[in-house]
């Protein structure tokens, strides 16, 4: 049994291993939703008055979960689509056709070149953008940092713009793609959080340590569903891998 031989076990096993390692993720993102607390804005503003009573202001710490309204003074204002919005990122991307040479010689010894081109895209430029916002619910709210969290955006525009440049032999540009994402000034979210008083004042920003900081739109139990989802397809592959590694080292071995 030559090195050779062992490439495609060798490949079949790291997929193994990446994908028991995202499984791993999504199982342990799982954990700290269920263990994130269900609250309100009043019960944290009650329970944080309580606690600086007690202990001091900025002693307060909590990983909580609730949802609410997104309400925002001051929006951003997309580059691109114009809209309002507490974040946005922007991408733009080339498009082209790059010239790749594969030279192959025969058994009589004759060389052949052949030429293909192939599609690539090259990402050019990104920008990223985000303000801080209130969590509403009802006539209270609560000061949200966005710095770290994992917020779903929504894509509000894709376009591609002719090419700027000249095709050379090595390569010809077929455009340039822009694309933008943002998360809107308004409607209903789902937070998973930190709250805390540390900065001086009560918000929901990123947990001290590991921990989840999510806002997306849907209810928790959307969320969970996603998570699931996505970690009984990670366990599948796993399977599939480390049985195919498994069987391809069987099939060298006889």
């Amino acid at each position: 049994m030559d090195g050779s031989q062992l490439l495609i076990p060798a490949v079949l096993g790291a997929g193994a291993v990446a994908t028991g390692l995202a499984r791993r993720h999504q199982a342990r993102r799982l954990a700290t939703l269920l263990d994130a607390r269900s609250t309100s804005v009043a019960e944290l503003r009650d329970l944080q008055a309580t606690v600086a009573e007690q202990m001091g202001a900025g002693s307060f710490r909590e990983r909580v979960k609730l949802q609410g309204t997104i309400t925002c003074n001051e929006p951003l204002t997309a580059p691109w689509s114009g809209e309002p919005c507490v974040a946005f990122t922007n991408t733009t991307t080339a498009l082209m056709e790059v010239r790749e040479e594969r030279t192959s010689t025969d058994s009589a010894g004759n060389t052949t070149t052949e030429v293909n081109w192939e599609r690539r895209e090259e990402t050019l430029q990104q920008l990223e953008q985000r303000c801080p916002f209130e969590l509403q619910q009802g006539g209270q709210s609560l000061l949200v940092d966005p710095e770290g969290a994992e917020l779903e955006l929504e894509t509000v525009f894709n376009q591609v713009d002719p090419p700027t440049t000249a095709n050379t032999g090595l390569y010809r540009q077929l455009g340039t793609r822009r694309v933008e994402s943002l998360l809107r000034a308004g409607g209903p979210v789902l937070v998973v959080a930190e709250c805390s008083d540390a900065s001086g004042k009560l918000q929901l920003q990123a947990p001290e340590g590991k921990g989840l900081f999510v806002v997306r739109r849907g209810s928790e139990d959307d969320f969970s569903r996603s998570i699931r989802r996505w970690r009984r397809i990670w366990t599948v592959s796993t399977w599939l891998f480390s049985a195919s590694a498994a069987l391809s080292v069987l099939l060298i071995a006889l």
